[in-house]
């Protein structure tokens, strides 16, 4: 599923079709309210990928000096999930601000890792497209447009409505609650 796709879907959802429309059609750079609806795409993905779907992959890498440099990885790295070697065994790192610690570790290595997914423009594809659908999406934009454009209470609506498609499609999980004591 395109970018574009989702902003339109958004601005239609929004009741703003000759917008939809503009978006469908758009040839080059955005400008005006597409390219403000696109901010909130981008706004909206780097959320779902940091606080709810993370985006993995793997990369293989030669330490240098028992160290890999954050400016290796083909993405911008959020969270260290594993280190192996070739064979699969897990090795012990250190995550430090600016490298990837592997103290004794001079051979090649598997890092799996999350990764913060870099802004789009429309013609791009979504981070998200086997996994999270078009509607989902573009209830985050709409809130997040409408807030942006000092609509509250209509973005408070939008973003209802965004969380409850989050739990529905099972990305969004109840917050587990213990019950209060109570003596008798």
């Amino acid at each position: 599923m395109l970018v574009k796709e989702v902003v339109a879907l958004a601005a239609e959802t929004l009741g703003m079709s000759d917008l939809a429309k503009q978006v469908t059609a758009q040839v080059g750079a955005p400008e005006g309210e597409i390219k403000s609806l696109l901010r909130c795409y981008n706004l909206i993905e780097n959320e779902v990928a940091l606080d709810f779907f993370p985006l993995k992959t793997s990369e293989t890498f030669s330490p240098a000096e028992e160290k890999i440099s954050y400016k290796d990885f083909s993405s911008a790295p959020v969270n260290i999930l594993k280190v192996t070697d070739e064979g699969g065994t897990p090795l012990t790192f250190r995550v430090l601000p600016t490298y990837l610690s592997l103290p004794g570790c001079t051979r090649r290595v598997r890092v799996t890792y999350s990764y913060s997914p870099e802004k789009k423009q429309l013609d791009e594809e979504t981070a998200f497209s086997d996994h999270i659908s078009a509607r989902l999406l573009a209830f985050g934009v709409a809130s997040e447009y409408c807030i942006t454009n000092r609509k509250f209470s209509e973005g408070a609506m939008w973003g209802r409505r965004y969380r409850d498609a989050l739990r529905a499609a099972g990305i969004l999980r109840r917050t587990l609650s213990v019950r209060s004591r109570r003596w008798i």
